[in-house]
C-alpha cells in the first residue's frame, strides 16, 4: 500500500469507528410504526377540526390496536412506559368524546395524546444524544 492509502484509510477508520457505536435514529420496522402512528394522529386532528365523531373513533382505535401490538411493546420497554400510560390514557379519553360528542374534551384529549408523543420523542432524542 501507498503511504497515501494508508493516510486515508486511517483517516476514514477515524471518523466511522465513532459512528459505528452509535445506534441509527430509528430502524425501518419503528420508522414504519411511528408513520402509521403519525397518520392516525393527523386524521385524528382532522376529526376534531371538522367535529367527525366517527372518523374520530375510528382513528383512536386503530392507534389504541398499535399500542397493543407486539411492535409497540418491543418498542416501548424500560423509560418509555410513562409515555405510553399517558398516551393511552389520552385514547381512551378521546373515544370517550367521540362517543359523548364533547367538542372540548376531544380538543383536550387531543392536545394530551399530541403532549405525551412529543415527551416520548423528546425522551428519545435526549437518550440518543447523552449515549454519543
Amino acid at each position: 500500500m501507498t503511504r497515501r492509502t494508508i493516510v486515508f484509510t486511517a483517516a476514514l477508520l477515524v471518523f466511522l469507528l465513532p459512528a459505528a457505536g452509535v445506534a441509527p435514529a430509528q430502524t425501518a420496522r419503528t420508522s414504519r410504526l411511528m408513520r402509521e402512528k403519525l397518520l392516525h394522529s393527523q386524521r385524528i386532528l382532522a376529526s376534531v377540526t371538522t367535529s367527525d365523531y366517527a372518523l374520530m373513533q375510528k382513528e383512536t382505535q386503530a392507534l389504541t390496536k398499535i399500542t397493543q401490538s407486539q411492535e409497540w411493546n418491543e418498542l416501548m420497554m424500560g423509560g418509555l412506559r410513562p409515555y405510553t400510560t399517558g398516551f393511552v390514557k389520552a385514547l381512551a379519553d378521546l373515544t370517550s368524546a367521540a362517543e359523548r360528542r364533547d367538542y372540548d374534551a376531544a380538543g383536550s384529549s387531543f392536545t394530551a395524546m399530541t403532549t405525551a408523543c412529543i415527551q416520548c420523542h423528546k425522551h428519545v432524542m435526549k437518550s440518543r444524544i447523552a449515549g454519543r
